[in-house]
């Protein structure tokens, strides 16, 4: 749609930006199907099933991410997408020659050729077809609050939570008198040597009645 308007990414750089969007949306959904299939599960029955928290994340990111793309593809195509003439305008003699002068943009992009883009990503995103596909994107393998629950449930959270505590290995699963980690004791939190009582509260404690 930028080519066929006449624009080069490589000197419009909130184009760059839009389409480096857009790249990370489509490719983040590719991303997750190879993961769920790559790191599929084996039931008892010897059936595979795709991994369930990456197939999750790759259905709830399209579900969301689909109004992203519409939005990604309207800004960059402009209002043209809505505003063209109609099919019966450009078999008009007497319109189309004024048509292809107004509406070209690059001189070796024919008008047609711009027109035919620009009612491709209305089909996609701005007709009754593009709502139909908004629709099934948003719930056509399950309400995203589903997916959520899934994903969740399904989490090794747990596994995570340990991780750091072999990552911090300081004695993070030691606990105080409160059930708490008691990390402020530990050397590196606010000193080389660990948290020591002052020499005058030291003193304190040791005068009589104290």
């Amino acid at each position: 749609m930028t080519d066929a308007n006449g624009l080069d990414m490589d000197d419009v750089s909130h184009l760059r930006e839009t389409m480096v969007e857009l790249i990370k949306i489509v490719e983040g959904f590719y991303a997750c199907g190879v993961a769920a299939s790559v790191y599929g599960i084996q039931d008892p029955c010897g059936s595979w099933m795709p991994e369930p928290v990456f197939s999750n994340i790759g259905k709830l990111l399209l579900a969301t991410q689909i109004y992203d793309m519409h939005r990604t593809a309207h800004e960059v195509s402009g209002g043209l997408i809505v505003a063209l003439p109609g099919p019966d305008e450009d078999h008009n003699p007497a319109t189309a020659g004024d048509l292809a002068a107004v509406l070209s943009a690059r001189p070796d992009v024919p008008y047609d050729k711009r027109m035919e883009v620009s009612r491709f990503i209305e089909d996609l995103t701005a007709s009754s077809t593009g709502g139909w596909y908004s629709v099934i994107s948003l719930h056509g393998g399950g309400s995203p609050q589903a997916m959520k629950r899934e994903i969740y449930r399904r989490y090794p959270v747990e596994e995570r939570k340990a991780l750091v505590e072999r990552l911090l290995d300081r004695g993070v699963a030691e606990t105080g008198s409160t059930g708490a980690p008691d990390r402020q004791k530990q050397p590196g939190q606010c000193c080389a040597t660990g948290c020591e009582v002052p020499e005058a509260a030291k003193s304190s404690e040791q005068e009589p009645g104290n």
